[in-house]
């Protein structure tokens, strides 16, 4: 009924053939063998973060990755606090969407969408804010830009703030310090290479009882999650089961190809090559190169250019770019994530310039 195609995207993602059989047994949620398997994966997600499990924790929220950001900023933030938000995109934005559905006191600073956050304006503003809490982008895939975590956490940290890192498209898919973290969200469909329906959550333990009592939400309080996880009892609704599967044997494969260096450098490949043809085709980038990630790659619409027939034609032979004009901006993007190779970005490229000269039959 459906024809696979090669994803474009920053997820979900094309997923290996042993990660989609991995998900072909049925298992019960408060089996022992189930309950066992969590466990297993929790740790193997610590040992990926390269944190100590005496420090942090990780809790499992059945969902999307919004789901996880909006469970750690309802749960996180409670009445008497108050949360400074620095977005530079979409997703910062969805951050305050979420503080106004769960009714938090919220500072909102809008920045550049194709540039990373300024350290200097990210200080200036930390320091004169009377927030408790600071949350942000690590990877703002709106244009692809990687804002520096580390030196916004130690600024925050440096003002007594508590810091909630959305690294949605970034974790496993490029090395990072998470030492000064406090809460850093990701989902199980991106750079791990699993599929989606589950947000992951790394806490840091000593945050989780000033969580106690603050979410609005039943299903998305973090405290309880992470209690009944603490307790043995796992999930507190309907798990999901055959993702948390997926997940596992995402996990071993990124470890037996090499690790998240290693990862990182075969994206930097396919970005590179991309990068390189899209120049030679008259493609221009959006963000400067120096801030551009390798996850995901933004390029300007030529004026020639019909975007939708060109997506049409990608979709055609077997490509799903990634959809649709960016807010203001004549843009699109291409994703290099996922079970992708060379040989798939140099067939993309082989397309793209036959379509740009008139060649390429698909109507």
């Amino acid at each position: 009924m459906y024809k696979q195609k090669r994803l474009l995207t920053p997820g979900p993602l094309n997923t290996s053939q042993s990660v989609k059989n991995a998900m072909m047994i049925d298992l019960g949620t408060r089996d022992v063998e189930y309950q066992d398997l969590t466990e297993k994966v929790k740790e193997k997600l610590l040992m990926l973060a390269n944190v100590s499990k005496d420090t942090f924790d990780v809790v499992f929220m059945q969902g999307s990755g919004t789901y996880g950001v909006e469970s750690v900023i309802s749960s996180a933030v409670a009445k008497q606090d108050k949360l400074l938000i620095l977005s530079n995109g979409a997703y910062g934005k969805r951050m305050k969407e979420i503080a106004d559905h769960a009714g938090i006191n919220y500072d909102y600073e809008q920045s550049d969408a194709i540039k990373p956050l300024s350290l200097e304006e990210a200080e200036t503003k930390i320091k004169a804010s009377d927030a408790t809490h600071v949350a942000f982008v690590h990877h703002e895939t709106t244009a692809g830009v990687i804002n520096d975590m580390e030196h916004i956490c130690e600024i925050a940290h440096r003002y007594h703030k508590t810091v909630i890192v959305d690294a949605m498209s970034s974790f496993a898919g490029m090395p990072m310090q998470m030492e000064q973290v406090d809460f850093l969200i990701t989902s199980s469909n991106k750079c791990v290479h699993g599929v989606p329906g589950l947000a992951i959550i790394f806490v840091r333990k000593d945050k989780m009882e000033h969580c106690k009592g603050n979410c609005p939400s039943l299903s998305l309080d973090l405290y309880e999650q992470y209690c009944a996880f603490a307790d043995g009892k796992g999930f507190r609704f309907t798990s999901p089961t055959h993702v948390m599967l997926a997940l596992d044997q995402a996990i071993q494969e990124l470890v037996a190809q090499g690790g998240i260096k290693k990862r990182y450098a075969h994206y930097q490949a396919l970005h590179d090559h991309l990068c390189a043809f899209m120049k030679q085709e008259g493609f221009e980038m959006l963000v400067d190169e120096r801030d551009q990630s390798v996850m995901i790659t933004t390029f300007v619409i030529p004026k020639d250019l019909d975007f939708q027939d060109f997506y049409e034609a990608m979709k055609f032979h077997g490509f799903l770019l990634y959809q649709g004009k960016l807010p203001g901006m004549e843009a699109f993007r291409i994703g290099n994530i996922g079970e992708l190779d060379m040989d798939d970005m140099m067939r993309l490229c082989m397309l793209i310039h036959a379509y740009r000269k008139g060649d390429l039959i698909w109507k």
